[in-house]
């Protein structure tokens, strides 16, 4: 199974995407990537939006985890949604390291209709709205303690 991470930051009621074009369509990503063998999520996350956003950010607790069937094409894929707290930089484009064409910033009502990349704008929409949205503690060891 493959596993990816992403991360959402809202500002003024706009999420931060990655804007691609596949078959005529307008795409929208939520920025991030797959995860490497034996590297921390948190970690890959962080250095996925270093690399193609050139910005540092913040993770927060993880808000929404979703998967993917295997396709043709795509392995089963586990997607891992964390909240990006606060980001530092302007983000932009890097094409030395992503395909994406641009950065968009999609306003939170457009997102249950949006074409979004993995496909959780009706629920990403419904956390974004919510008062009092809840997220998902993340334990980056679960196994601190070393019992086994």
């Amino acid at each position: 199974m493959r596993i990816r991470v992403s991360a959402v930051f809202e500002r003024e009621r706009e999420i931060l995407c990655m804007k691609y074009v596949y078959g005529g369509k307008e795409v929208f990503a939520l920025p991030g990537g797959g995860v490497d063998k034996d590297t921390p999520l948190r970690e890959a996350i962080v250095a996925e939006w270093r690399d193609e956003l050139g910005v540092k950010l913040t993770i927060g607790d993880v808000i929404m985890i979703g998967e993917a069937p295997a396709t043709k094409r795509h392995p089963q894929t586990l997607h891992i949604v964390f909240a990006a707290r606060e980001i530092y930089g302007t983000p932009k484009i890097r094409p030395d390291s992503t395909h994406s064409l641009d950065i968009a910033w999609v306003p939170i009502e457009r997102l249950p209709k949006s074409h979004l990349y993995p496909d959780v704008g009706k629920q990403l929409h419904g956390y974004l709205t919510l008062a009092s949205p809840c997220s998902l503690e993340f334990i980056g060891n679960c196994m601190e303690r070393g019992f086994w």
